[in-house]
């Protein structure tokens, strides 16, 4: 299925503007070809071409189907980027293939990296999401303080993974629960005031199993457990 990216209102559709060279130009499609989009909304639309032009593709719409594509959980993960871009890029579009709700990039004592770009991280995410047949798109929140992401009101099971030889539970125990917030750190991994701050805040200590992981790949097996813990 070719999918596109676009705007409803009322009983009209537009596409965004990121997509309509590829529409146009590239696929050539025209007036009177019906297209299938998402709006990010979790549902699936599909949509009659009525105008066509360079800036412009619009025309009417019917809905095709509610919640396509998502998953029975709802998963947000808070991460430290990483300093190379790229590996935390790869874990974002990897997450959102297997159904991860919410991703919010941290900034910790130890982070590396103080800088994102929020366009760039919303074109991955736009992809993956239509590569993976979704119709949520997921919400990627801006560069977050750890003390500011601690104050926010998230409901759900709270976790936080880190590598101190504490007690922790396993993640696997929490893995099936419908609704987790887990917070995974930078590479140098969680500072011990951090760690006492989050568990202050209602965050359960976990782990992820033996081995000792990458930031993205402790943030993306997270992701793969809970989608296990529900096929």
């Amino acid at each position: 299925m070719q999918l596109f990216y676009g705007h409803i209102n009322q009983d009209r559709f537009s596409l965004h503007e990121s997509e309509i060279n590829h529409c146009i130009r590239v696929l050539r499609k025209g007036a009177g070809d019906t297209i299938y989009f998402i709006t990010g909304n979790g549902n699936l639309y599909a949509g009659e071409i009525e105008v066509a032009s360079k800036r412009v593709v619009e025309g009417s719409y019917t809905l095709k189907e509610e919640h396509w594509g998502n998953v029975p959980y709802n998963l947000t993960i808070a991460v430290a980027p990483t300093k190379n871009m790229d590996r935390f890029e790869w874990f974002l579009e990897k997450s959102i293939e297997l159904g991860v709700s919410r991703i919010i990039p941290l900034r910790c004592d130890r982070s590396e990296r103080k800088v994102i770009k929020d366009e760039r991280l919303f074109k991955v995410a736009l992809s993956a999401t239509k590569q993976s047949l979704k119709g949520r798109l997921p919400i990627i929140d801006p560069l977050t303080s750890f003390d500011d992401f601690i104050a926010m009101d998230l409901e759900g099971t709270r976790c936080i993974a880190h590598c101190e030889e504490t007690e922790r539970t396993p993640f696997t125990a929490l893995a099936p629960t419908y609704s987790l917030i887990v917070l995974i750190g930078p590479e140098g991994d969680f500072t011990l005031e951090e760690i006492q701050s989050a568990q202050q805040a209602g965050f359960t200590p976990i782990h992820l199993g033996k081995s000792r992981l990458r930031t993205e790949t402790a943030a993306l097996t997270a992701v793969s457990m809970v989608y296990a813990a529900h096929l």
